[in-house]
């Protein structure tokens, strides 16, 4: 896991004083309040961004970030000065209200010349000047410039970001965040001290409806600094090794009569709402094109609960058959489990047919017409491309260790899974690329596609050649880690003397290059060329389609609002909900897999609604008392758990818990009762107490509009004590 080598890293490099540590979460999980080694923000959920920006207004108010780097146009300008990364910070934007392109970048035709490219203004002329043609440009230039048919107003991406980030001060910056100002001064001074070496991470951060800001405002952050790629800097995931790609000895990327995905994805994502046929329609009627049904998310990327919303309300279009595989969205999409919701799921007019792949009978499961049963990661094949903060090239295999107790299928009696299913289906109604005559090797050779193994051995072999090749595995090791005995249809599925070097990789787990093999210099090894934005055209240009207002082009607070820009705080004031609740991932507890391990379940068999002592006491609440968490969407019941290490106002709610499927009750199948484990749904789950968002006409759970991230923190909430 990435988690654990992030952790591992981390602590070493604190205990052996290499490494200062902030770590801005509203609960302490696992010390991590050190004296002197670390240092424990307990902020307000969901103010992350403030934060952040209230860093930035810091770092320019005392001009503590790196001028020289900043000031470079272009990668060469960058690399003369030593640096393996570069920003738009000086390129021109034009902020001109009555030009055609305002919110947009200048560039040659604005005025009146031909070619590509971005303007500055260089530092050395004090003149307009491209940025690939610039050794420097001015940082923070604010100005008219001559255009083709007039002057026009410009400024900066680095002024634009001051000017948004100076929208409040530090102390109100520090307000909304909960902590003081001299926190908030204390962590920038500390990040500014290191010249390049600084870095920035998330997770749960951005699982909030104002995430956006904050995301890209933490991504800025090194970069003031000119961070990335660079020794003790930010960088990258390593690269991985070819394994489903056009590889070195089998193609699995393309195949004869292949057919690639287009058209607009039923999750509304990567998509211009004023490019739908809803808003070009509404406008030749001569009506307000907004606001759109439901939101469109033009920054939104891989959007399985927005989908699902989507499939709730018909819109953009029918979901005629959901299959659902490796997901649950029901448990982990806030606010897809409320009774409104389940309504609409039943009908069989919004979805006429569900099939689940899925290895017990989980909450989305248990609304499919079918469900066909999957294998276990012990039985499986996967190959894991490098993570993040795993910074040199790997790739990790996962191999079926034992026979996979499903039933078999099929011509070829494989064992039933969710590769399995696709196969035989594809088969069965004709698709290309299955079969008998599916891949073709680097000879131009055809290979069958009827198995598990016939895909991802093909892909090993990819990785097992990919540049030098490895070694074939000694007949020791053959025989010592079992691989000697592998099934005949595992050895047919590539050349045979390719066999012993694919056992070689299976055998390791993995292809890995030494974990030495970070740096170049002082710079990253896999460093790519990096341009870090500080104004984004695309996000600029891109409108809330609900309101129609633009969004933002750099990074400024931005509270959090319901999709027509009601502010949460006041459709469910403080005053009738004082808390905001926050998830939290639990050690001992995982999202799906460790719900089944016995001795996990004793050590940490139920989680609890954590709040702060302060709190508790001013309620008059005790440590192991039931209460009742009441959100303007939902309720759940759970036990409160007292401690100080919970930011005050704050809820917290350990993911992985509550179930009300999963194995936990009995279940018919066939006619016979499987027994259910009640310990399975012990716990609060924070998902169904998320808000649903009342300013739109549909179905739809609180997003946040121009990226689709879900209402997962910040949940408005109220206790009622139940004894």
């Amino acid at each position: 896991m990435s988690f654990q080598a992030l952790a591992r890293k981390t602590v070493k490099g604190v205990m052996e004083n290499k490494l200062k540590l902030a770590v801005i979460d509203p609960f302490m999980q696992g010390g991590t309040d050190i004296p002197g080694k670390t240092k424990w923000i307990p902020i307000k959920p969901s103010t992350d961004g403030a934060l952040v920006l209230g860093m930035m207004r810091w770092i320019f108010d005392n001009e503590k970030f790196d001028g020289k780097f900043l000031e470079c146009p272009n990668e060469e300008a960058a690399k003369a000065i030593g640096f393996k990364s570069y920003t738009n910070a000086t390129h021109l934007v034009i902020v001109d209200e009555k030009h055609p392109n305002n919110r947009k970048f200048l560039k040659p035709e604005d005025l009146g010349l031909e070619g590509e490219g971005f303007f500055v203004i260089d530092k050395k002329t004090g003149k307009p000047e491209l940025h690939s043609k610039a050794i420097a440009g001015h940082l923070l230039y604010s100005g008219e410039v001559q255009g083709k048919t007039g002057t026009i107003k410009v400024a900066t991406s680095l002024y634009l970001l001051k000017q948004g980030v100076s929208r409040h001060s530090i102390e109100e910056y520090a307000e909304i965040c909960g902590i003081s100002a001299n926190q908030i001064a204390e962590i920038a001074k500390e990040f500014t001290s290191h010249g390049h070496k600084v870095a920035v991470d998330t997770l749960g951060g951005t699982n909030s409806v104002n995430a956006l800001p904050f995301t890209v405002a933490l991504w800025i952050l090194p970069a003031l600094m000119g961070a990335y790629n660079m020794k003790g800097g930010m960088a990258g995931n390593g690269p991985s090794f070819k394994a489903f790609a056009d590889g070195p000895k089998y193609d699995l990327a393309a195949f004869e009569g292949q057919i690639k995905p287009s058209g607009v994805k039923i999750s509304r994502e990567q998509f211009h709402y004023e490019n739908t046929t809803e808003y070009k329609n509404k406008v030749a009627q001569g009506k307000k094109p907004y606001p759109s049904k439901l939101p469109w998310h033009t920054n939104g990327m891989s959007l399985d609960g927005q989908a699902m919303f989507s499939a709730l309300n018909k819109y953009p279009y029918q979901c005629k058959i959901l299959v659902n595989c490796f997901a649950n969205p029901i448990y982990g999409t806030p606010s897809l489990y409320q009774e409104s919701m389940l309504e609409e799921l039943k009908k069989t007019s919004n979805i006429p047919l569900i099939i689940s792949v899925d290895i017990v009978m989980g909450e989305t499961t248990a609304y499919a017409d079918y469900i066909v049963p999957d294998t276990s990661i012990y039985e499986q094949w996967a190959m894991v491309p490098v993570r993040a903060n795993i910074n040199t090239k790997m790739t990790a295999v996962r191999y079926p260790i034992i026979e996979p107790m499903t039933p078999k299928v099929g011509s070829n009696k494989q064992p039933i899974s969710m590769e399995t299913y696709l196969i035989e289906v594809a088969k069965k109604i004709g698709m290309p690329g299955f079969g008998d005559n599916a891949i073709k090797d680097a000879d131009g050779k055809m290979w069958p596609l009827n198995t598990r193994e016939d895909y991802f051995i093909k892909a090993i072999a990819n990785m097992a050649y990919d540049g030098d090749a490895v070694n074939g595995i000694t007949e020791e090791d053959d025989k010592i880690t079992g691989l000697d005995s592998i099934p005949s249809d595992w050895q047919a599925a590539i050349k045979p003397d390719e066999l012993f070097v694919v056992k070689n990789i299976i055998a390791k787990g993995g292809r890995f290059e030494a974990d030495t093999n970070y740096h170049d210099g002082e710079f990253m090894k896999y460093g790519d060329p990096v341009k870090v934005c500080f104004y984004s055209e695309n996000l600029a240009n891109s409108r809330n389609s609900i309101t129609g207002a633009y969004n933002e082009g750099a990074p400024v607070w931005t509270p959090e609002t319901l999709a027509d820009g009601t502010l949460v705080d006041k459709a469910y004031p403080s005053e009738e909900y004082p808390f905001r609740v926050c998830s939290s991932k639990a050690k001992l507890r995982g999202v799906s897999m460790l719900n089944n391990c016995p001795t996990l379940q004793v050590l940490s068999d139920t989680n609890y609604i954590e709040i702060n002592a302060s709190d508790a006491k001013e309620l008059g609440l005790n440590d192991g008392q039931e209460v009742m968490v009441e959100t303007p969407s939902n309720k759940a019941k759970g036990v409160l758990k007292v401690r100080q290490g919970v930011a005050r106002g704050s809820l917290g709610i350990s993911f992985g818990y509550g179930k009300w499927e999963y194995g936990s009750k009995d279940t018919t199948i066939d006619g016979k009762v499987v027994t259910g484990e009640s310990l399975r749904a012990t716990g609060i789950a924070s998902n169904p107490l998320a808000l649903i968002d009342n300013s739109v006409k549909g179905k739809y759970g609180l997003s946040e509009v121009i990226t689709g991230t879900h209402n997962r923190n910040g949940i408005r909430a109220k206790i009622v004590p139940l004894s």
